[in-house]
């Protein structure tokens, strides 16, 4: 140790000024690249530590309310009968079957349903688009839609005039409903 700590003494006494100022400058760029590479590894560390704890923190409260959410979950199945909820093609059945009992079959475009799966239920979305109806039509239509609820829901209804005929109307619905994955719920 002592004849590498003299031979480097030995080659610092040998330097001249310039190359002196030199080696200490490139330790220096050195030790800066280095500590700030550390402290960018130290701040991302810390970063994701406080990540971390939001997310257990999160979760603890949702272990915390399990309870409640039990109940919440419990209170919404007793309204809901599983035998009444409509899987995706009963979904498109049943509002096809609506139409037809009014007599819009020939004026329904109803798109195919796009299903959203979940642990305890399935959403299923639906568009229904009817050209050239009467507005008794639509008001009967509606009256059918509502008694189905909760089982079927209308989430946005769109209506304009008809450009050719203006006692006629053009009506655009988004339908949604859902059917349970466990019936025995």
């Amino acid at each position: 140790m002592s004849t590498l700590k003299s031979t480097t003494r030995r080659f610092y006494k040998r330097m001249s000024l310039r190359e002196k100022v030199l080696s200490l400058s490139f330790i220096l760029v050195i030790l800066f690249i280095w500590s700030n590479n550390w402290l960018g590894r130290m701040s991302e560390w810390n970063a994701q530590r406080k990540l971390s704890t939001i997310e257990l923190t999160t979760q603890q409260e949702w272990i915390d309310r399990s309870d409640f959410f039990a109940q919440g979950l419990a209170t919404a199945l007793e309204r809901v009968d599983p035998s009444k909820t409509y899987a995706a093609a009963q979904l498109s059945g049943r509002v096809d079957s609506l139409t037809r009992q009014i007599g819009l079959s020939g004026q329904a475009d109803i798109d195919s349903v796009r299903t959203r799966e979940g642990e305890i239920f399935n959403d299923h979305n639906l568009r229904v688009r009817l050209k050239n109806i009467s507005i008794t039509q639509l008001i009967q239509l509606n009256k059918l839609l509502q008694q189905e609820t909760p089982y079927i829901n209308i989430q946005n209804v769109r209506i304009q005039k008809n450009q050719r005929n203006p006692e006629q109307l053009d009506v655009r619905y988004e339908i949604n409903s859902f059917d349970l994955k466990d019936p025995n719920l």
